[in-house]
């Protein structure tokens, strides 16, 4: 491998078949391929590929201090088998740090499966600009893909999806709210309404929480305390009693300002076979623009390998 103005470019004979087997770095016109740093590192350790010189690991990583997590990252992700495309600047959405294939698939023949981003645990999430990301990569046809490192270089992944609450609950909309069975808890005594069921009733202020709420009981969805679970809402798509409730529900009041708070919702979800998702409004407040970001932890079985759309 030679170094070239900050490029890592390798035209020995055998950079064909680490393409060919691995697709490891850019292909280049007229043959050889441009790796990346962290390519470098993999390719070095697990291909037994030469370096540019021998103190350039160190020299690297001492200037470049997320170096040590990319590779890290990329390294969980390409052990088991994944062919991964770092920073493509075609055929992929804004901010993508990498494209996936499953080891079955290649670059030069097949689309890939993931789209995939990368934070620290304790990173700020902008849920507005990720909204726009997830929306953009299912568009493309692929799996929106978060992994999470943390300061012991541990590395979780997660799914992001646009989702859909759909129940069959029924709201009389010829009788009043307040009579309404599905809405407030029966207590001995009465049927008692919490302060969003009330400010939604009466109609007093447009709020992020009665219009997210409206919304929900549109969607035929009975609504309780999400409080057990450290959410605003639990969301069921039966009749109360019938059924468990399959949505944990937040609005970006209450949603995570960081990975380490969204990973353990997921989580805690997961763990309780619920779906957590956050609901997400535009600056105007309107209820006919409201979209549903979901936080979701891959199954055991495809976390690192065979991940498939769906």
């Amino acid at each position: 491998m030679d170094e070239s103005d900050g490029d890592v470019i390798m035209t020995e004979p055998q950079w064909q078949r680490l393409w060919e087997k691995s697709a490891i770095g850019t292909r280049l016109e007229g043959g050889g391929l441009k790796l990346f740093p962290e390519e470098v590192i993999f390719a070095h350790i697990h291909r037994h590929q030469s370096l540019p010189h021998d103190d350039w690991i160190n020299d690297k990583i001492t200037n470049n201090q997320d170096l040590e997590e990319k590779f890290f990252m990329l390294e969980a992700l390409r052990v088991p088998g994944n062919l991964v495309q770092l920073y493509p600047k075609n055929n992929a959405s804004k901010g993508t740090w990498a494209l996936r294939w499953h080891k079955e698939n290649h670059p030069d023949r097949d689309d890939p499966t993931s789209e995939i981003r990368w934070y620290r645990a304790r990173d700020y999430i902008d849920i507005n600009e990720l909204l726009l990301w997830t929306i953009s990569v299912v568009n493309n046809n692929r799996i929106p893909e978060i992994l999470v490192i943390d300061d012991e270089y541990s590395i979780v992944s997660y799914e992001l999806m646009i989702a859909d609450p759909i129940g069959n609950v029924h709201y009389d909309s010829t009788s009043n709210m307040n009579e309404w069975t599905n809405l407030g808890i029966n207590t001995r005594f009465r049927n008692r309404l919490n302060e969003i069921e009330i400010s939604m009733i009466n109609q007093h202020d447009s709020t992020i929480h009665n219009t997210v709420l409206t919304d929900l009981i549109s969607r035929g969805l009975a609504i309780r305390s999400g409080f057990k679970y450290g959410t605003l809402w639990r969301g069921y798509s039966t009749k109360i009693g019938d059924e468990h409730a399959p949505w944990l529900i937040d609005t970006t009041i209450e949603a995570p300002n960081n990975w380490t708070q969204a990973c353990l919702n997921a989580r805690l979800a997961a763990g309780v076979n619920k779906k957590y998702i956050i609901a997400i409004i535009d600056e105007n407040n309107r209820s006919d623009n409201i979209q549903y970001l979901e936080f979701r932890r891959p199954p055991s079985y495809r976390r690192w390998t065979n991940l498939t759309r769906h």
